[in-house]
């Protein structure tokens, strides 16, 4: 656990630690000339074949070359990808940080509050003499001006009287502002703990898996040199199983760099012979992902076809009156929908030929990066390819998520989203994801745990920085959009995980689990929310401030309440319908229904960069 405490990350010399991760990338560039120079003056040199020709000196030139390219090997994956990668996002991780605790802590001390309790979960409390000043009717002047009422001037007349009677309200004045300082500052701490935790395991796992070198030379080196050269390969696919399975610690960032140094050999092989080690991880390019998702896509189908065909076989010989069959017909109903589910994905994103479908609405090709049939379903598409896109847009959605929805619903209003970024984006490139990565909770009743939010947040952490990872040229501008739960689902990560965001959209949230913007780690000028008069959703703020209040610091934009009830007397209809209609087109079926125009061009704005013209 990171012993990290806000002093010391205070006082931290980034600068120190950045240039420690240059100084690693030097190194590399200059130990790859001594390479160059046993492969030239030593192997085609002194050592060439036309000074000494026989199987001896054969085989010191190919162990030469060997330990030449292990060499290199070993370079490239530990001095470069994991020292100096994990060195340079470690200081960039903590210069973001340290940047936001240097705003944050001035702001405690003036307000005359404390920071106490352990490193892992600090508390911001009133000081001592806060509360006396309180208590005597002395209240600081920033206090009485929150409050709304004049400062006592210590004689007993009516403005004295009237501060006496809201005493309680300075103090819970006091106290609201303090708990705000203090989700800022546990959300700062979360996020600084989490990059000095993960530096530390990378470094770590180096140090615990060395690799092997070339054998020696000898009377079995024949028999050694082919095992070595078949162990190489091993190596590759030991360390592609790491990385998928999260134990090699390495970051996205990571991750790129290391499959860029892979031999164009080697990333094929592991496409086709490996799929599930390719398609899921963050750090690979979007093209490489999809190909394997789809191989493993068809693979899953298929093998839940023999499933479901095993299963009926062996219900065909139970009793139906028995537990044993009750059960088997429920595990064949769980793979029948599992089936339906990615068959219906299978069939958004492909088209008859085999070939990977386009958007009706945009024409962009839809490209797969994760699936999976465990809980309610994950599902990751993307429409258009983040790594070639000016702008990316990432849609979280809420309660009810699912891979059903993934099939269907939720690429449907993805969809819209793509279009409507075409539309008003001014011929920018944007590519828009479907994020169903968490297990959603399935009904209103789960929605009021943060469990599941909790749960997502380091995967949602991981895609923002894999698409930063792969990104060819310029960075994107790029936005993560949360509705309803999935906005509780972007704010947990980006306040507890850090997230790789240029802009946060929350619209329709019961809370995004702190009470202020500035608590989330991203520009809180970039923070957008928006909730609709009808929704019912502003009733609920369970996880947090409403971040469409004024306190939270947010800016917000507007959206329309389209749907009414189909009878007038079903009053609750209008305020339930309108927590799903951010989205809505002229072709919905439901009465009365217009298009929400105004909060689909107010996204898009924000997904486009053009902020200015949102209303």
């Amino acid at each position: 656990m990171s012993e990290l405490t806000w002093e010391r990350l205070r006082d931290l010399d980034c600068g120190a630690i950045r240039t420690l991760g240059d100084a690693w990338k030097t190194y590399v560039d200059q130990q790859l000339a001594h390479t160059e120079r046993l492969r030239t003056d030593v192997i085609d040199g002194h050592l060439g074949t036309e000074h000494y020709e026989s199987d001896t000196a054969t085989q010191v030139r190919d162990q030469i070359a060997m330990t030449a390219d292990r060499y290199e090997d070993d370079l490239s994956d530990y001095a470069s990808t994991r020292i100096a990668t994990t060195l340079l996002e470690a200081a960039d991780a903590f210069e973001k940080e340290q940047n936001e605790l240097k705003e944050l802590v001035p702001l405690i001390e003036q307000h005359d509050f404390e920071i106490e309790g352990p490193h892992t979960e600090y508390d911001v409390n009133l000081s001592g003499g806060l509360h006396r000043a309180i208590l005597t009717l002395d209240p600081p002047q920033w206090l009485c001006d929150m409050c709304g009422v004049k400062k006592p001037d210590g004689f007993w007349d009516i403005d004295t009287l009237k501060v006496l009677f809201d005493s309680v309200d300075l103090y819970g004045t006091a106290i609201g502002l303090a708990g705000q300082y203090q989700d800022w500052l546990r959300s700062v701490m979360s996020r600084a703990h989490d990059a000095d935790e993960e530096a530390a395991a990378a470094l770590a796992e180096m140090r615990e898996n060395p690799t092997e070198l070339p054998p020696p030379l000898g009377a079995t080196y024949d028999d050694l040199v082919d095992d070595y050269k078949d162990s190489v390969s091993e190596e590759v696919a030991g360390e592609a199983q790491a990385i998928a399975e999260g134990t090699s610690g390495m970051s996205p960032e990571q991750v790129n760099e290391w499959w860029d140094h892979l031999s164009d050999a080697e990333r094929q092989a592991l496409i086709e012979e490996h799929p599930e080690w390719v398609g899921p991880v963050d750090g690979i390019p979007v093209e490489t992902r999809d190909t394997a998702n789809r191989t493993l896509l068809d693979s899953q189908i298929d093998g839940l076809g023999d499933r479901i065909a095993a299963k009926e076989q062996a219900l065909q010989g139970m009793d139906p009156e028995s537990e044993e069959y009750e059960k088997a017909k429920a595990e064949l109903d769980d793979l029948k929908h599992d089936k339906s589910d990615l068959t219906r994905l299978q069939d958004r994103i492909t088209d008859d030929d085999g070939s990977p479908a386009a958007s009706n609405q945009t024409g962009q090709d839809y490209y797969l990066l994760g699936f999976d049939t465990e809980g309610s379903g994950k599902a990751v598409v993307a429409i258009g390819n983040p790594d070639t896109a000016d702008n990316v847009n990432t849609y979280v959605p809420g309660t009810g998520g699912s891979l059903t929805g993934a099939g269907g619903g939720l690429l449907n209003r993805a969809d819209t989203m793509a279009f409507d970024a075409q539309r008003l984006g001014g011929g920018d490139e944007t590519a828009t994801v479907l994020w169903m990565g968490y297990d959603a909770p399935d009904d209103l009743i789960e929605a009021t745990d943060p469990k599941w939010a909790e749960g997502g947040a380091a995967d949602l952490e991981s895609f923002t920085k894999g698409v930063r990872a792969t990104a060819e040229g310029e960075p994107s501008n790029f936005t993560l959009t949360g509705h309803s739960y999935g906005s509780t689902m972007v704010g947990t990560a980006a306040a507890s995980e850090g997230v790789e965001a240029d802009n946060l959209m929350l619209i329709a949230s019961p809370g995004a689990s702190v009470d202020t913007a500035s608590a989330l780690g991203v520009d809180e000028n970039h923070v957008w929310a928006s909730t609709n008069d009808e929704d019912a959703i502003q009733y609920a703020p369970v996880h947090g401030e409403n971040p469409t209040h004024e306190e939270f610091g947010a800016n917000t934009f507007t959206s329309d309440s389209p749907r009414e009830g189909s009878d007038w007397w079903k009053f609750w209809e209008g305020p339930a319908e309108n927590h799903n209609s951010y989205w809505d087109q002229d072709d919905l079926n439901t009465p009365a229904n217009e298009a929400n125009d105004i909060s689909r061009d107010n996204q898009a704005y924000v997904v486009t960069g053009q902020e200015e013209r949102v209303r």
